[in-house]
This record gives structure tokens, C-alpha cells and sequence, in this order.
């Protein structure tokens, strides 16, 4: 029963040479080392979605966190972390509340904060106010 853990790292796997193409939901832990062309959903703000290095995704992905060394192409969206490695390349728009990013790793598209209020940029010029127009 050892090995029982390491089976329980993840509910879901699309091992690499896998080819799916359809829109997925998953809940709980996925691992993705083969390619997906389809949107991925994951049912609730505390599941994970892994890509690995091998693994590819082409749609868009919304997960509550994320970690990833491989390709996405399309839009993702996090409710927690996303974590992205120094391989990983991504061709879309991240909409995120907390990100690390490696060096090395590419995004060609928007970053996008979802959090509450962002703190103001430092030495950024205060606009003018009202009364200086009565």
C-alpha cells in the first residue's frame, strides 16, 4: 500500500501521446503530459491543473490553480495560483490573482489582475482635483 501515494497525486491524467480534442471539466487534481485542443474547467477554486513540459493545450483554461511547463495557446484564468515555468509558453491572456514566473518562461498576451484593489504605482502623478475648477 506504499505506492498508494504515489497514485493519489492526481485523479486525472492525459499521458503524453494522448490526443484529445473536446472541451474537458475536472475536479480535484489533473495532470496533462499529452495534448488537449478544447477548452479545460476545473469544477471548483481549490482544484489543480499540471502541464507538463510535453503537455499541450489549445483552448482556453480556467482552473482554481495551475501550474505550468508546457504550451498553452488561449486565454487562462486563476481564482488562486499559477505557477510558470522557465519552458513553459504561453500564446494568450492570463487573468490572475497570484503568479511566479521563472525566468525564461514566454507570454505573448495580457496579464490581467483579478484580485481586489491594486495598489497604487509609486510616483505616479495624483489627478487634479475638483476645486481647481470652481
Amino acid at each position: 500500500m506504499s505506492n498508494n501515494n504515489q497514485t493519489q497525486n492526481f485523479a486525472t491524467l492525459i499521458g503524453q501521446g494522448t490526443n484529445v480534442k473536446g472541451d474537458l471539466t475536472f475536479s480535484g487534481l489533473m495532470h496533462v503530459e499529452g495534448s488537449i485542443e478544447g477548452s479545460i474547467v476545473s469544477a471548483s477554486d481549490n482544484d489543480t491543473l499540471t502541464i507538463s513540459e510535453s503537455g499541450s493545450i489549445s483552448g482556453t483554461v480556467k482552473a482554481g490553480n495551475l501550474t505550468i511547463s508546457g504550451t498553452v495557446e488561449g486565454d487562462i484564468t486563476s481564482s488562486g495560483k499559477i505557477e510558470v515555468a522557465s519552458q513553459a509558453r504561453i500564446n494568450g491572456n492570463i487573468f490572475y490573482v497570484n503568479i511566479e514566473m521563472e525566468t525564461g518562461s514566454q507570454v505573448n498576451g495580457k496579464l490581467i489582475y483579478q484580485g481586489g484593489e491594486v495598489t497604487p504605482m509609486i510616483g505616479k502623478k495624483p489627478e487634479k482635483s475638483e476645486q481647481n475648477g470652481k
